[in-house]
């Protein structure tokens, strides 16, 4: 395939979707293609006043190619890229490909590959349905990056995942450009189905409970850095004036909202490595909702309000999870007061695994990059 324009849109936390969306990029750009590389949030630049992605960006019919490349968020894809792409103008036959990075990761000399579910095939969809001519969806994989969880890995296996991720992104591209179709395998697809109740729960627990685990220990100097750079508009500096003897440093401090997608960038590219997630209180909370008495509770409202019997049908992990978000819902805001007296956030800090965890971002890819 010849195309005259391309144009490839990321949305990324740590900058493995950005790298694979400039592998991408340099392929076509190889080829004598006029290329464009650009975040989703900055992908209107012709249009200020408008929330929609500019026309002018995406070119009509078959010489034009759009590319759309994001990190696998719980089996599926993130909010924000699902948000963008039902917002992309209508086009006919232009060509499209759906790239999702996935958590890869090296055990000993093997490497393990990352899953990307429902991710690629669902945005993919959604541009068939607005005309694109859709010419391949695949999941390569990055080294892992959700440092919330797991410490990052090492120099040495980062080098090893993203050799092969350049590898693959290069072969991928070329058989686009030499006219061939490629997509994720059905029976990623199929898992992908079935792994929809984990998608959805992650959707929900992601997005409001695990996002109230961030917080900033007293290495914060309050520059703000993280706040400026938030993919998703997530972080609000908040704070009183001056810093009173036995409080941390900083008269603003980062305040995660429930805008928060989990994407890693705040924890990742902190210049003081000042952010971390509480796994204490993530424990807490959810102790704490399991032994409030949901089942008597319901059964309770069940005979007062009859339409709610529905809800003592409903499996008690899930009762307990709504309970959790409630609970960390209305800690939160106590949480982030209680972090300014010194002992306090000295204590969390020290009580969290990712203040000793290996922070990641993408060796190669600056917050200057991602804007």
């Amino acid at each position: 395939m010849s195309y005259r324009e391309a144009v490839f849109y990321f949305y990324t936390g740590t900058g493995n979707s950005y790298r694979v969306a400039v592998w991408m990029a340099d392929a076509v750009r190889d080829a004598g293609t006029a290329v464009t590389v650009r975040s989703i949030e900055s992908a209107h630049p012709s249009s200020h006043l408008s929330s929609h992605p500019s026309s002018e960006e995406i070119g009509q019919g078959e010489t034009a190619l759009l590319g759309l490349v994001m990190p696998t968020h719980g089996f599926t894809t993130p909010w924000a890229m699902l948000s963008f792409a039902l917002r992309l103008p209508r086009r006919r036959h232009t060509h499209a490909v759906v790239v999702a990075t996935r958590a890869g990761v090296r055990v000993g000399s093997t490497y393990l590959p990352g899953f990307e579910g429902t991710a690629t095939l669902l945005i993919a969809s959604i541009l068939a349905l607005k005309g694109y001519r859709i010419r391949g969806a695949a999941g390569i994989d990055m080294p892992s990056n959700w440092i919330a969880l797991h410490p990052g890995l090492s120099p040495d296996a980062v080098a090893g995942i993203t050799a092969r991720a350049r590898k693959k992104a290069a072969r991928f591209m070329a058989a686009i450009l030499s006219g061939e179709r490629r997509f994720t395998s059905w029976i990623v697809f199929l898992l992908g189905l079935l792994a929809l109740p984990i998608s959805l729960a992650y959707l929900l627990i992601g997005r409001f409970f695990l996002v109230k685990l961030f917080f900033a220990s007293d290495r914060c100097n309050g520059c703000g850095l993280c706040a400026k750079h938030c993919p998703n508009g997530a972080i609000e500096m908040r704070g009183s004036g001056n810093t009173c003897p036995g409080q941390v440093q900083g008269d603003s401090r980062p305040y995660w909202t429930f805008r928060c997608e989990s994407c890693m960038r705040c924890m990742a590219y902190c210049p003081t490595r000042a952010v971390e997630a509480s796994h204490l209180l993530g424990v807490g909370a959810y102790l704490l909702a399991g032994v409030i008495p949901t089942t008597a509770l319901l059964a309770w409202l069940a005979v007062r309000v009859p339409v709610l019997v529905f809800l003592s049908w409903t499996p008690g992990w899930v009762l307990e999870s709504v309970n959790a978000i409630v609970a960390i819902g209305l800690a939160y805001p106590v949480f982030h007061l209680l972090l300014r007296i010194r002992w306090i956030n000295r204590f969390f800090t020290r009580a969290t695994l990712t203040h000793y965890y290996r922070r990641y971002h993408e060796p190669e890819t600056t917050l200057k990059h991602l804007e």
